[in-house]
C-alpha cells in the first residue's frame, strides 16, 4: 500500500468523479483506475461503486478514506515541519560543550542565535571530555566543542574533529606575588607544585596544565571543579594558578594580576568535534556559523 494510493483514492471519494479527480492528480483517467484496482486487489474488497453521475466510496472505501485522510494530514503535517526546520522557523540543536568553555562562550555564541531563531529549541549538555565523546559516539548530541581532544579518542569513536580557535593561557596570581612583581615574563615552569591550584582530574585544561608546568604529583588540597573557583581562591592568596582567556573576561579581577607567559604554545586548542560522515541539520549549521569569539 503506497501513499500516492491513498492519495489518489481520497481524491476520488471527494470529487466523486474520476474524471474529476485525474485533472486534480494530474493522471489519465486510466492511470488513476489502475491506482485504485491496485489499492482494492491489496485491501481485498471493492472500495467504489460506479454511479451513472460518477463513483462513491463502499463500506470498505468509507474505511480505507477515514483512515487515508489522517495518513495524509500526518504526512503534510511532516512536510511543513521540516519546511519550517529548513527556513529555521522550528526545529531542535543539541550540542556538548566543556565546562571550561561553557560560561564564557555561550553567552556570546547563543544570544545572537536566539534572537535570530526563536523558534529553534537549543539543548546543551555541559560535561568533561570523555563523558561527550561518548555521547557524540552515541548520536545523542549533534556536535561538541571541546579542547585539546586526544587523538586516541578521535581515532576510537570514527569522530572528525576542526580546530575552531586557539585561546591563550594566562598565569593569574594574587597581586603581591613574586611571579606578579617580577618583570620578566613567567614560564610555566616557575610554578610549584604547592602553589598551584589546578582543576580536578577529567578536565582537559587540567591535565593540559600540569604538562605545561611539568608537575606530576599537584597539591590534593588545591583542587577545584571550575575555574571562578581557582580565581577566587587566587584572589584569597591560596596559590597561583592557569586559565584560559575566554574566563577572564567580564568578571571582577580585584586583587589578581594576569600575565602571559614567556616563549610561544601557551594556548589550548578549542576543536569542534562531530561523527565522521553525518550531516549536519539546518539549525546546527547555522548555529555553527556564528561560533566565534
Amino acid at each position: 500500500m503506497e501513499i500516492r494510493q491513498l492519495e489518489v483514492f481520497a481524491t476520488v471519494a471527494e470529487a466523486g468523479s474520476l474524471t474529476a479527480a485525474a485533472a486534480r492528480c494530474h493522471l489519465s483517467q486510466p492511470a488513476i483506475t489502475q491506482q485504485i484496482k491496485a489499492l482494492e486487489d491489496e485491501i481485498g474488497e471493492a472500495l467504489l461503486i460506479r454511479r451513472a453521475r460518477g463513483v462513491e466510496p463502499t463500506a470498505a472505501g468509507h474505511t480505507v478514506l477515514e483512515h487515508a485522510v489522517r495518513l495524509l494530514a500526518e504526512r503534510d503535517k511532516l512536510r511543513d515541519a521540516f519546511a519550517g526546520r529548513r527556513q529555521l522557523q522550528q526545529g531542535r540543536v543539541s550540542f556538548g560543550i566543556i565546562p571550561t568553555i561553557a560560561p564564557y562562550l555561550l553567552p556570546q555564541w547563543l544570544g545572537p542565535f536566539r534572537e535570530r531563531f526563536p523558534g529553534i529549541a537549543i539543548a546543551v549538555s555541559e560535561s568533561r571530555t570523555g563523558e561527550l565523546i561518548s555521547q557524540l559516539a552515541e548520536g545523542m548530541i549533534e556536535f561538541a566543542v571541546l579542547s585539546d581532544v586526544p587523538e586516541s579518542e578521535v581515532r576510537k569513536g570514527s569522530l572528525h574533529v576542526r580546530e575552531l580557535f586557539r585561546e591563550p593561557l594566562l598565569l593569574a596570581a594574587p597581586a603581591r606575588h613574586p611571579l606578579a612583581l617580577r618583570k620578566a615574563a613567567p614560564a610555566p615552569s616557575d610554578l610549584r607544585a604547592g602553589e598551584l591550584i589546578h582543576l580536578k582530574g577529567g578536565h582537559c585544561l587540567a591535565d593540559r596544565t600540569l604538562r605545561l608546568c611539568k608537575i606530576r604529583e599537584p597539591d590534593p588540597g588545591l583542587q577545584c571543579d571550575q575555574l571562578g573557583t581557582a580565581l577566587s581562591m587566587v584572589a584569597a592568596g591560596l596559590g597561583v594558578t592557569v586559565v584560559p582567556k575566554l574566563a577572564t573576561r567580564n568578571r571582577a579581577l580585584d586583587g589578581i594580576v594576569l600575565r602571559p607567559f614567556a616563549g610561544k604554545g601557551l594556548h589550548r586548542v578549542i576543536a569542534l568535534l562531530k561523527r565522521r560522515g553525518s550531516k549536519d541539520t539546518p539549525a546546527a549549521a547555522e548555529l555553527l556559523k556564528m561560533l566565534s569569539v
